[in-house]
């Protein structure tokens, strides 16, 4: 195994324990239960609100040189987007702070944004569900998890890339791995809350 393959199996190794206790939590579940309700989708939204603006306004601006198309990565306009149809009236933004990530560096933010660009893997599984049992679509409060449309999968792939190059050339990936392993903890802890 060479190095820059040794990266992802890293993470998914020392992080697949937090990904899966994540999944777990009932604000998770309730997302892809047969019997998943327009206001568990809202919860959501609402609560993922807080994580995007904390990670993309706080976290994400370090790794602008590294990642030239990280503007296009932003999502915080389209959960508002989401929530704006969805919810008659705007609801007051459930705060979020990870204050390991505060002040963090490029490696360490490489592992948050593993984390964030991950979920948008699953969001269009997340996606699929709430169209079939919500009617939920893309241009009716979908938006978030949909992603990067049909440019999701070519996205990944780019971030992947950035990633294992950056493991290759730095001497960095216990700071890679902390950033994955943080983002999973505050998340989780924040949708139990």
């Amino acid at each position: 195994m060479n190095q820059a393959d040794n990266i992802l199996s890293k993470l998914r190794t020392q992080t697949g324990t937090l990904h899966a206790e994540l999944e777990k939590t009932p604000l998770s579940k309730a997302l892809l239960d047969d019997n998943v309700s327009v206001e568990n989708y809202v919860a959501y939204l609402q609560k993922m609100r807080g994580v995007l603006d904390f990670y993309e306004n706080r976290v994400f601006p370090v790794l602008a040189e590294t990642l030239p198309d990280l503007p296009e990565r932003q999502k915080l306009s389209l959960i508002d987007a989401d929530l704006g149809n969805l919810l008659p009236d705007t609801a007051e933004p459930l705060p979020f702070e990870n204050p390991k990530a505060l002040n963090s560096q490029v490696p360490y933010a490489l592992g948050c944004l593993y984390v964030m660009e991950g979920s948008t893997l699953g969001g269009k599984v997340i996606l699929k569900h709430v169209s079939k049992k919500l009617g939920i679509e893309p241009d009716k409060g979908g938006s978030f998890f949909d992603g990067y449309g049909n440019e999701t999968g070519r996205f990944w792939k780019l971030f992947l890339s950035t990633l294992q190059t950056y493991s290759l050339q730095n001497d960095a990936d216990p700071a890679i791995i902390a950033g994955a392993a943080d983002t999973f903890m505050s998340i989780k802890n924040h949708f139990e809350y």
